[in-house]
C-alpha cells in the first residue's frame, strides 16, 4: 500500500503542538502517550521519543522518573501556577462585572463605552487601586 502524504504538514504539526501546549488535559494525555510508547517499545529512548514528539529528552526523562517515584500517573498532570495575587478582591471583580454592563457616564467616567483607560480611572476612584491600562483591557476582554 502506498504511504499517504500529510498535506501542509508543518501547519498541522504547529496546530497540534499549540493545542498540546495550551490545554492542560491534552498535555496530560500527551505525557501518558509518550510513557505508554516508552513502556511498550524497548527500542525507544528518551532521545528518540523527544525527537518524535518535539519534547526534550530531559522532559521525557523527568516524566518517567516522576511516575517511577510516585507510582501514579496522576503525577504527570500540570500543577496550576500560583502567579501574582490579584489586587482586586472577588467582590470587587463581581462589582466591576456589573458596572461594565452600564455606561461609564453613570459612574461619572467620561466616555460612551468602556475601554482600558476609563476602567483604570474607575478602579482608581472607586477602590484606590492603580491598574495599568493593559491590565484593564484584559479585564474587559475577559468580561465580554
Amino acid at each position: 500500500m502506498k504511504r499517504l502524504v500529510l498535506e501542509d504538514k508543518d501547519s498541522i504539526l504547529n496546530q497540534i503542538r499549540s493545542y498540546l501546549e495550551n490545554d492542560p488535559e491534552a498535555k496530560f494525555i500527551h505525557r501518558l502517550q509518550v510513557i505508554l510508547l516508552f513502556a511498550s517499545r524497548e527500542e525507544e529512548s528518551c532521545d528518540s521519543l523527544g525527537s518524535m514528539f518535539g519534547n526534550s529528552p530531559r522532559s521525557i526523562s523527568n516524566w518517567i522518573k516522576k511516575v517511577n517515584q510516585t507510582g501514579n500517573i496522576e503525577s504527570l498532570r500540570s500543577k496550576p501556577g500560583s502567579g501574582r495575587p490579584s489586587r482586586l478582591t472577588q467582590e470587587q471583580k463581581n462589582e466591576i462585572r456589573t458596572v461594565l454592563q452600564q455606561l461609564p457616564e453613570e459612574h461619572e467616567i467620561q466616555g460612551k463605552s468602556w475601554n482600558g483607560k476609563n476602567l483604570s480611572s474607575f478602579i482608581s476612584q472607586r477602590y484606590g487601586i492603580t491598574l495599568q491600562i493593559r491590565a484593564c483591557q484584559r479585564i474587559l476582554s475577559a468580561n465580554i
